[in-house]
């Protein structure tokens, strides 16, 4: 076969290649996007504990493992920032979706049916949000190894490759150490897969030892848990949401209302019909098939129906008795695994439809798979660069990330004045109060020299109003001019800073990020 010829075959890949493209173009855009995490991956990339505890409650099943900032390590020990190194994490979960997918596919549906599902996935609503709505890395990981790790184990079955288990074994160990929780999910549908499907013992042994293997891995962790600040049941999605069009960035809230993008997208819906159709339409014609594929559908039509399920409130007393929610933070995660069949089933017209593989109809399928997705490829972006670190961490549910907070005394003006910036990481319940306060210590005693308080901003972002994942800056300035005219060192203050209730004077407990302190108020010195 010569060099064009081969080129014809693999069309298919290098349409997941570079049409993939659309898929991962927004996270190279100027800034960062706004997404509900806000800048928590930066900030856990150094995080050396086995769970991410800057900014979230630690928790090993639901929360960022240490192998979520896997990829994003080396680049910044390289030298690279870590804004950079999140950005083309991300890009690389797009990447190995789409490719795990098209290679996990092509022996079964050759190259046009595998590609057109590979594109499908990386453009599917599901993962374009989880990455420009969330911003959540280990869940765009989790999808990203989904499909290499069904890619691998369907090799090994097909060729015996030593290096296709290997890539399987190894991308299931590291999903055990990004979010174990989606990733007993994912093992549960690779062994359901390869029983019911492939039939293999090997495949089944080799799934079963590397399960056990990274479950003893995670045994020296078994204790860290925290109960979680969102109320599970409260979460399950709405019958009608997986075919809406509402996309914006906002967090998921309890009720029909709930803005959060849980469609699934024309493409899933349209494709798949036609694929069932046309597998309906060739029941009596299996000889054209090769042998398993009727297997092969029922299983993913099954497994997408019920992953689907699972996000609905009818499955409330499965999760309940299965305690199965206490892996998961919202039941509409699941999803993200139902994406990786009903991609495959839509991917399917093209195999079941054979004229589609004629290159002007399938160039057409592509079109559309573009076209409809282009609705999601939108999100907000901030210029705001942060530090390594946020200064502080304030609330029980780590409510608001302080970015930024610098004491700058001036004795010529008698003032001192503060420059802070912030980031919403939940919903505010109350429109709390900033206090400043100059505090001078004095042999033991302590005495406000100056201090306000103030709604934020002028009063024209009370905290009700912030946005999460928004960026917010504001400026807070104290007279010293009575403490500079008594002849005393301003050098000598510190300075009190945080949010209280003004209804009753209770204030947010307040950690500082590098020295772990928790308190009801920061406290910063002047220059």
């Amino acid at each position: 076969m010569n060099q064009t010829q081969s080129s014809i075959t693999q069309i298919g890949f290098w349409a997941v290649l570079l049409i993939g493209v659309f898929a991962w173009a927004p996270a190279t855009y100027p800034g960062y996007w706004q997404g509900l995490e806000g800048f928590l991956p930066v900030f856990n990339v150094t995080s050396n504990g086995p769970v991410a505890d800057i900014g979230q409650l630690p928790d090993l099943w639901r929360g960022s493992g240490r192998g979520t900032f896997l990829l994003a390590q080396p680049l910044v020990a390289l030298g690279g920032g870590a804004i950079g190194a999140v950005r083309l994490s991300f890009i690389i979960a797009f990447i190995l979706g789409g490719l795990g997918t098209y290679i996990w596919l092509r022996p079964r549906f050759g190259d046009r049916s595998a590609g057109l599902a590979g594109l499908i996935y990386m453009l599917m609503p599901t993962f374009l949000a989880t990455v420009y709505v969330r911003g959540s890395l280990g869940d765009a990981l989790v999808m990203a190894l989904f499909p290499v790790i069904m890619a691998g184990l369907q090799l090994f079955v097909i060729e015996r490759s030593p290096s296709a288990i290997g890539v399987a074994v190894l991308s299931q160990l590291w999903l055990w150490r990004i979010q174990p929780g989606l990733a007993l999910f994912v093992v549960s549908f690779a062994f359901l897969f390869i029983l019911l499907v492939e039939q293999d013992m090997l495949t089944l042994l080799a799934i079963g030892m590397c399960t056990v293997a990274g479950l003893l891995s995670l045994w020296p962790y078994w204790s860290i848990y925290a109960p979680s600040s969102i109320i599970f049941h409260e979460h399950f999605v709405y019958f009608f949401q997986l075919f809406g069009n509402q996309w914006k960035v906002a967090p998921s809230i309890p009720g029909w209302q709930d803005g959060y993008p849980f469609q699934l997208g024309f493409v899933v819906w349209g494709f798949g019909l036609i694929s069932l159709w046309a597998w309906w339409q060739s029941t009596g014609q299996s000889t054209r098939q090769p042998v398993g594929t009727h297997r092969f559908l029922w299983f993913m039509l099954g497994a997408a129906a019920l992953l689907t399920l699972l996000s609905l409130e009818l499955s409330n007393p499965l999760w309940q008795w299965s305690q199965a929610h206490r892996l998961l933070t919202y039941p509409w995660q699941i999803l993200l695994i139902a994406s990786l069949p009903l991609a495959v089933l839509a991917g399917a017209m093209v195999f079941l439809l054979p004229a589609l593989q004629n290159p002007a109809y399938w160039a057409g399928t592509l079109a559309i798979v573009v076209l409809s997705s282009h609705p999601y490829l939108t999100t907000q972006f901030t210029d705001y660069q942060p530090n390594e670190r946020p200064i502080a961490v304030y609330g029980a549910r780590q409510e608001v990330l302080l970015l930024e907070a610098e004491i700058v005394q001036t004795e010529g003006e008698a003032t001192a004045q503060v420059e802070i910036a912030w980031q919403a990481l939940q919903p505010m319940d109350f429109d709390y109060n900033v206090f400043f306060q100059a505090i001078e210590d004095e042999n033991g005693a302590t005495n406000v020299v100056a201090q306000l308080d103030t709604q934020p901003v002028q009063g024209t972002r009370p905290a009700t109003s912030w946005a999460v994942g928004e960026v917010i800056t504001d400026t807070y300035s104290l007279d010293l001019s009575d403490y500079y005219s008594s002849g005393k060192d301003a050098s000598n203050l510190q300075y009190h800073l945080g949010y209280y209730n003004w209804t009753d004077g209770s204030r947010l407990m307040v950690r500082e990020s590098i020295t772990g302190i928790h308190d009801n108020k920061l406290v910063l010195y002047g220059r």
